[in-house]
């Protein structure tokens, strides 16, 4: 099962990779916010959305929020900039939580307003239910085959 956890942690990795990537390698605030924020820093914010099927498969959903702190509150354009762009391209195809895709619902919405980066989008997937029981070993129709399977004369 994908839990809220592992998709913070796969995020995680990637918000951090991207930003390493475009020279602006920033702190990972797992915690909720205590004042003073560590400028150059990011946070993710998960709520789980939807979680409905039936018993062999459920349609899952959480809706993310990944907020960027540059490290320059007084004049931070540039670095909102660069996060923004970088960031929407890595994350455009979705992600891997331990090998699983899940995919971008939509776009992603930015919003830079107070000198904070916020990037937020849903991303969804399919979970299948493991199969139970026994599988069946052989099929007869109209007395083809015998009992041990080979052809009847």
């Amino acid at each position: 099962m994908i839990t809220w956890k592992k998709i913070n942690k796969a995020l995680g990795k990637v918000v951090r990779g991207t930003l390493e990537e475009i020279n602006l390698p920033a702190v990972f605030i797992k915690d909720d916010i205590n004042k003073p924020i560590t400028r150059r820093s990011f946070r993710i914010d998960l709520t789980n959305t939807d979680d409905f099927g039936t018993l062999s498969y459920a349609q899952r959903g959480i809706d993310v929020e990944i907020y960027f702190y540059p490290e320059d509150k007084e004049r931070p354009r540039d670095e909102i900039n660069e996060a923004s762009q970088a960031l929407k391209a890595a994350l455009r195809t979705g992600i891997f939580v331990e090998g699983f895709p899940i995919e971008l619902e939509d776009g992603i919405e930015a919003d830079a307003s107070g000198g904070i980066l916020a990037l937020m989008f849903r991303l969804f997937w399919i979970e299948i239910a493991e199969e139970d029981g026994e599988f069946m070993k052989n099929l007869y129709l109209d007395g083809d085959m015998s009992v041990d399977g080979s052809e009847e004369e």
